[in-house]
């Protein structure tokens, strides 16, 4: 099931006009998008950023980061970071192709997103001080009905209504929230 769907995905995604940001001043920045097979079925890889960084300490995230200056591309900043932190062998990813970018709220990046189907079962090697754990969450459940929330949260004594997508312990909000939202509407025309 997941092989068909990447088989349908990377034509679709190549198809379609994305959202391309350039925003002066802003930093470019790509993640990864891990897709794989649990059990035959489409899964998401999350992590669960570090609590000794400086930003986003413990927010679930897509392996990625900013663009270093001998990164050919932003595919080479997506492949490179999965790499750094989770250990990702880039020979190992299959890249599907890029999502919409995301400009993020708090901090000042503008994020490509890259989907790329992935092995599984596969021995993750973290690096403890940016990722604290990985997990996945199958499609389905992030596409359910009523998986998508709207919750108000306090920042600095101000309610702010948050999208996100609870999923057990894990809260995906923010960039990574945006980020799922955009593939599963683009699965979504897959039919």
């Amino acid at each position: 099931m997941t092989e068909r769907l990447a088989e349908a995905l990377a034509p679709a995604l190549a198809a379609r006009e994305r959202a391309v940001l350039v925003r002066p001043g802003k930093t470019p920045a790509a993640v990864l998008v891990p897709l794989l097979p649990v059990d035959g079925e489409p899964h998401l890889l999350f992590t669960r950023r570090s609590r000794l960084l400086r930003q986003h300490q413990g927010q679930v995230a897509f392996p990625g980061g900013r663009c270093h200056p001998d990164d050919a591309d932003l595919v080479a900043t997506a492949l490179r970071e999965a790499r750094e932190e989770i250990g990702l062998d880039p020979a190992d990813v299959r890249l599907l192709g890029p999502l919409d970018d995301i400009e993020t709220m708090a901090t000042e990046f503008v994020i490509t997103p890259f989907v790329g189907l992935v092995p599984h079962p596969y021995r993750w090697t973290l690096c403890r001080d940016e990722v604290e754990a990985v997990f996945t969450v199958p499609l389905r459940l992030l596409d359910a009905p009523g998986a998508e929330r709207r919750e108000l949260w306090d920042f600095e004594g101000r309610q702010v209504p948050i999208e996100c997508y609870p999923v057990g312990e894990h809260i995906i909000w923010g960039a990574t929230h945006r980020i799922t939202r955009n593939l599963l509407a683009v699965v979504r025309t897959l039919g």
